[in-house]
C-alpha cells in the first residue's frame, strides 16, 4: 500500500507557476473575444438595416403590384362584359371587309396592350419576390448571429475568469504592478486632424477599460481609436480589423504621431504618439495608459 501511495504523489504533476505574462496572455484572450463581440454587434446592426430597408422596399414595390393586378383585372372583366365569346366573335358576322379590318386591328392592338401589361406585371411580381427571398436570408442570417453573439459573449467571461484566477495567483506586488497604468501626459506634437485625434485620446487618460466600451467614461481599444478620430472629423469603421483596413498602411518605420498601430493578428491596436509610444484602452483591470510599441507590428495612416 505505501509503494503505491509513493508512486502516485511521485507521478503527479504540480501545475506550473503562473507568470506575469500568462496573466497578461489570458487578458489578451479575453480581449480578443471581446473583439470577435464587437464584429458581430456590428455585422448585427448592418443586417438590422438591411432587414429594415428591404421590407420598405417591399412595401413600396406591394403598392404597384396591387395597381397593376388591379387594372389587368378590371380591363379582364370588362372584356367579358362586353363580349362574353371573346371580341372577335363579333366581328365574324360582319359583312364589311373595312369594318372587319379596322375591327381586327382594333382587337390586336387591345391584346399588344394587355401583353405588354401582362409583361410588365411579370416583372414586377418576380421583383418583389426576389425582395422577399432576400429578406429571408438576411432574417436567417440575423438569427445565426444573433446565436454565435450569445456564444462569443460566454467566451468572454470564461477567458475572464479565467484572467482573473492567473492573475490571483500572482504576490500582491506582481499583482499590483500588472494593474497599475502609465497616465503621464505627452507633449502633443501633431497638427490638424492628428492633433486633434490625439488630444481626444490624451483627454481619455485614466478612463477604465471596459469590454465593448465606446465612451464616454469607458473604452475598449478599438472605440478609443474610433471615438479620437471622429474628433478629428475622421469616420472609422468600430472594430480593429476593419480599422486597418480603413487605414493606408505605412511601415512601423514610418510612423508619425496620430497613426494606428496594430497587433498583427488584429486582436488589439492603438496610437502613436511619438517617441516610441502608444495610447491605448489595455484590458479589464486597467485603464487607458501610454504604453511601449511591444506587440505591435502593423501601421496605417488615418486622414
Amino acid at each position: 500500500m505505501s509503494v503505491l501511495t509513493i508512486s502516485l504523489i511521485g507521478g503527479a504533476e504540480a501545475e506550473p507557476k503562473v507568470t506575469e505574462k500568462d496573466v497578461e496572455r489570458a487578458f489578451h484572450q479575453a480581449e480578443a473575444a471581446s473583439e470577435k463581440v464587437n464584429q458581430l454587434s456590428t455585422q448585427i446592426d448592418q443586417t438590422k438595416q438591411e432587414i429594415s430597408d428591404l421590407s420598405g422596399d417591399i412595401d413600396r414595390e406591394m403598392v404597384g403590384y396591387r395597381e397593376q393586378k388591379d387594372a389587368l383585372s378590371s380591363a379582364i372583366v370588362q372584356q367579358h362584359m362586353d363580349a362574353p365569346l371573346g371580341p372577335t366573335v363579333n366581328l365574324l358576322g360582319s359583312e364589311n371587309p373595312e369594318e372587319f379590318l379596322d375591327g381586327l386591328g382594333a382587337v390586336q392592338a387591345l391584346n399588344s396592350t394587355r401583353t405588354d401589361q401582362l409583361e410588365e406585371f411579370g416583372k414586377t411580381a418576380e421583383q418583389l419576390q426576389n425582395r422577399r427571398e432576400q429578406l429571408q436570408d438576411r432574417q436567417t442570417a440575423l438569427a445565426s448571429d444573433k446565436k454565435d453573439l450569445a456564444k462569443e459573449r460566454d467566451k468572454i467571461k470564461a477567458k475572464h475568469a479565467e484572467a482573473k484566477r492567473k492573475l490571483a495567483q500572482l504576490t500582491a506586488a506582481q499583482q499590483s504592478r500588472l494593474n497599475s497604468s502609465n497616465t503621464s501626459g505627452f507633449d502633443i506634437s501633431a497638427n490638424g486632424r492628428a492633433g486633434d485625434a490625439l488630444a481626444f485620446a490624451k483627454a481619455q487618460l485614466g478612463d477604465p477599460y471596459v469590454y465593448g466600451g465606446t465612451g464616454p467614461d469607458g473604452w475598449d481599444c478599438s472605440g478609443l481609436m474610433q471615438a479620437s478620430w471622429r474628433a478629428g472629423g475622421v469616420s472609422l469603421p468600430r472594430v480593429v480589423g476593419d480599422q486597418y483596413q480603413a487605414s493606408q498602411p505605412i511601415s512601423m518605420g514610418a510612423l508619425q504621431p496620430g497613426d494606428l498601430v496594430f497587433y498583427g493578428d488584429m486582436s488589439h491596436n492603438g496610437m502613436y504618439v511619438g517617441d516610441g509610444k502608444v495610447i491605448h484602452a489595455p484590458r479589464p483591470g486597467k485603464s487607458v495608459e501610454i504604453t511601449s510599441m511591444s506587440g505591435y507590428s502593423r501601421a496605417g495612416r488615418v486622414g
